[in-house]
């Protein structure tokens, strides 16, 4: 009896294990793949397949991170790919995790998890802005509002003659407002910065005020582009405001050239105001030949930083000219970059290593004619790297700034590449200048763009001219919006 029942025991063991061992849980799914990155309102496809050691069929179901779970789907076997898409709402980091079930119920462990990047969409556009003469944009910036001011001439509007252009527009290209400034001769703005208040500080040059053939002409305007003071700098001769930028104490700096004064023909000057546009002090730099400034920038001692061009000193016949200052504009030291042809600097930035990245043009370097020629320095002005970019034909760099990833966006034109005669160019390098991608904007006539940002949604804003879409064969401003890989949808 004892004998019959120990079998009996270990039978009904065998059977229970048998009956346990029917009942494997499914393994966990492979990690789900799909995109790494993508946009707010899109949808997305991600896959994964799950096996199970018993060979039952399994339903899957996705956890997308974002306090949605999907729905089982219909059972699939083993190992069979399944789909599911989902679109976020919001922008943020999510973590996508998958658990199968079979068809016994068993549920298995959450998979391992892929990581999606969502960001809001990035608008993009193209506007062009002018009448039925020429119309230029020298310069943009991106307001605290997200919106953008754009500043250059107008031969359409105005008073007469050339006038200086402000407008004001929408994150969507659409202008808010415009106004003109100026008489009966030429008037333009180079150059503009931000105030505290919301409002505006142009910088360019007259014909229509001031002493001379040309003067510095300083315009502040409220936050609706109305002047609320002005200010010429000059004497007979040519004098041209390049470049402003806000200081420590509320005043302004302003690098240009002059005619004026100086050593002789063309001479860098530097102009420090109050917050009201007064002067508090002027420095002149340069030789015999002609030299000017066309952009500063602040340095972390206080001083300035002004790149341009100079005829008076260097290598060649015209060299990239480097000046650092202190707080009250006596020069510390100076650089020139160059080689036996011709080089100009149009723009300086700081970098966040401390240093600063030039760009302007060369011809003693690259593929032939000019170059778009790009150089970090460090902060004593010594050349850490240079890059050229171009092909045969003329190329030249305008402005560069550093982006998110701590590469280099570069705004300029090209004769070598692109649709038509001369079409706009950007560029964007990696923190070292090597190119990642490069993108042309033009038809068949001649387009150029003067100055470009990233802003803030990792985009980028340009502006320049166009003929090729401009009004009745004239050039207009153009406005260009791209996304952060320099790229604007077909529809816009």
């Amino acid at each position: 009896m004892r004998k019959w029942i120990l079998i009996s025991g270990v039978i009904l063991f065998l059977i229970m294990c048998r009956q346990v061992s029917k009942n494997n849980p499914p393994c966990p799914p492979m990690r789900p793949m799909g995109t790494d990155s993508g946009y707010v309102n899109t949808t997305y496809v991600f896959t994964t397949s799950a096996s199970d050691l018993d060979g039952d069929s399994v339903t899957i179901k996705f956890d997308w991170g974002d306090g949605n779970v999907s729905d089982w789907s219909h059972y699939t076997m083993p190992g069979e790919t399944l789909s599911m898409c989902h679109c976020y709402l919001n922008a943020g980091v999510y973590y996508i995790k998958a658990q199968a079930k079979d068809i016994h119920g068993a549920l298995s462990e959450w998979s391992n998890a892929h990581k999606v990047v969502i960001i809001n969409k990035i608008p993009t556009w193209k506007k062009t802005f002018g009448g039925y003469n020429d119309e230029r944009g020298n310069f943009v910036k991106q307001t605290e509002d997200g919106e953008y001011v754009v500043a250059g001439f107008t031969f359409s509007y105005g008073a007469g003659g050339q006038d200086i252009w402000l407008l004001k527009v929408s994150p969507h290209g659409d202008v808010k407002w415009s106004k003109t400034f100026g008489g009966i001769g030429w008037d333009c703005a180079l150059s503009l910065c931000l105030t505290d208040d919301g409002g505006f500080v142009i910088v360019g040059y007259t014909e229509s005020k001031g002493k001379g053939d040309k003067d510095i002409w300083l315009i502040k305007t409220d936050a609706s582009g109305n002047e609320e003071w002005d200010k010429t700098f000059g004497d007979t001769a040519a004098d041209y405001g390049y470049s402003i930028a806000r200081t420590s104490d509320g005043g302004f700096i302003i690098v240009g050239y002059t005619e004026s004064y100086g050593m002789g023909g063309r001479d860098v000057w530097l102009i420090k105001t109050d917050a009201n546009g007064n002067k508090e002090w002027d420095k002149t730099f340069g030789g015999e030949d002609d030299d000017w400034g066309r952009w500063i920038c602040l340095t972390e001692d206080g001083g300035y930083l002004i790149v341009g061009t100079t005829y008076s000193f260097g290598a060649g016949d015209k060299d990239i000219w480097l000046i650092k200052t202190d707080a009250n504009g006596n020069k510390e030291w100076d650089k020139t970059f160059g080689g036996a042809s011709y080089e100009e600097g149009s723009c300086i930035m700081p970098t966040n290593d401390g240093g600063f990245i030039i760009t302007g043009v060369t011809c003693s370097y690259g593929a032939g004619g000019e170059d778009v020629w790009l150089i970090k320095i460090d902060a004593n002005g010594n050349e850490v790297w240079s890059k050229t970019f171009g092909g045969i034909d003329d190329d030249r760099g305008w402005t560069v700034c550093q982006t998110d990833d701590g590469g280099f966006f570069i705004v300029g034109r090209t004769y070598s590449y692109g649709s038509g005669g001369r079409d706009v160019w950007i560029i964007k390098t990696d923190v070292n200048g090597n190119m990642e991608w490069n993108r042309t904007f033009g038809g068949i006539n001649y387009d150029a763009a003067y100055c470009g940002w990233q802003v803030k949604d990792g985009g980028y804003i340009i502006v320049g001219y166009t003929y090729s879409y401009g009004t009745d064969g004239s050039a207009d401003i153009w406005l260009l919006k791209t996304n952060n890989t320099g790229d604007i949808s077909v529809s816009n």
